[in-house]
């Protein structure tokens, strides 16, 4: 089964710049047009901190189902995040000489989450449809192709184009307030947030926390589930006056929950694959919104924007419960950890760059 999937994996297209496009796009640009799904966590994480910073420039924003006929295609540049929809597509072909140039944004390994076991297939449906059909196509108009780490670039790699990284750019920490992260011993709310498509960490963490929530009888703890992992949860040896199941939730709802309700201490799980080994650390982002100390796998995504006094724990049950058990016994350290992932954002800002690689724009000069 395996080596099928690696055929398909091989055989499924990737976003590749044309030369030609190149060729006859690539001027300044006027004005910027981001195309995505919105809300979603690829805009907050990559793209709203970056517009933000082009106070001069005239940005659009659509979703896929808006349509571009009130949009000024003279000096345009176009960037897509991960997904384009027909009718968007053609009005890109048939302005293609007017453009400044285009460019495709992904953040995941898309054939290796279609290839592989974890994700649902409607969102498998989706990513064929409107992330990998549409390729053949775009290709011949894309000039830019943006990846979010080292890796995926990797997987991306040709030796007719570049890919430019376009690493994650949070906003700055929030921090928490006391009344939120600072909870008394006597009452902890423990989390795992992740959609389906990480099946495999909701399993590794199953007899994990039901083996904590066993010892620590002052924790309640929250998971994200649908469907059969869902149900899975429910049947673990966790009183279930002391476990909250909440189905997954649109990104703005995501966003304001875990804005207004805070945690102390968040699991951030990530196993070795083709999918988890492209991916960055943007967890981090979640995890300090909600003010939280965390538990790290240690990878290489983790890796990236580590500072001292966080947890990165090799991925076995006896060293995810030992270091679940520092931090329920001791307030201190849940502190240190908090502040260090804190710390980890304004690190991971640092080792970005405002910029939109590689675009020209008319006021503000190269932005490369």
């Amino acid at each position: 089964m395996q080596s099928l999937r690696d055929i398909v994996y091989g055989l499924i297209p990737r976003p590749q710049p044309s030369a030609t496009s190149l060729d006859s796009m690539g001027g300044t640009a006027k004005r910027l047009l981001i195309l995505s799904r919105y809300p979603n966590p690829s805009a907050s994480y990559y793209l709203d901190e970056r517009t933000k910073a082009l106070a001069n420039i005239p940005i659009v924003v659509k979703g896929l189902d808006d349509r571009l006929d009130d949009v000024d295609a003279e000096g345009l540049f176009v960037i897509i995040c991960r997904y384009i929809k027909e009718p968007q597509l053609r009005w890109l072909e048939d302005r293609r000489d007017r453009l400044a140039g285009v460019a495709y944004f992904v953040d995941d390994d898309i054939p290796a989450v279609v290839t592989g076991d974890e994700a649902s297939w409607p969102y498998k449906f989706r990513l064929l449809n409107f992330a990998v059909r549409p390729l053949p196509r775009l290709n011949r108009l894309l000039t830019h192709l943006w990846a979010s780490t080292e890796a995926l670039a990797g997987t991306l790699a040709n030796a007719g184009h570049t890919v430019e990284i376009l690493a994650p750019m949070p906003a700055w920490p929030a921090r928490k307030s006391a009344e939120i992260t600072g909870r008394t011993a006597a009452s902890l709310k423990m989390v795992y947030h992740a959609t389906g498509i990480h099946r495999h960490e909701h399993e590794f963490l199953m007899p994990i926390v039901s083996s904590a929530m066993r010892k620590h009888g002052n924790l309640h703890f929250e998971v994200f589930a649908d469907g059969n992992l869902a149900r899975r949860w429910k049947r673990q040896d966790i009183e279930p006056g002391r476990m909250t199941i909440t189905p997954q939730l649109p990104w703005s709802s995501y966003l304001a929950r875990t804005t207004d309700h805070g945690a102390d201490i968040a699991l951030a799980p990530l196993l070795a694959g083709r999918t988890n080994d492209s991916r960055a650390d943007t967890k981090r982002i979640d995890i300090s919104r909600m003010g939280a100390a965390a538990i790290f796998s240690r990878c290489t995504t983790f890796a990236r924007c580590a500072v001292a006094g966080e947890f990165h724990i090799a991925n076995t049950m006896e060293e995810w419960l030992m270091a679940i058990d520092q931090l329920v016994e001791d307030g201190d350290r849940r502190i240190i950890a908090r502040n260090a992932t804190l710390q980890s954002i304004e690190k991971m800002r640092q080792s970005a760059t405002l910029a939109f690689p590689g675009i020209r724009f008319d006021e503000l000069g190269d932005m490369a």
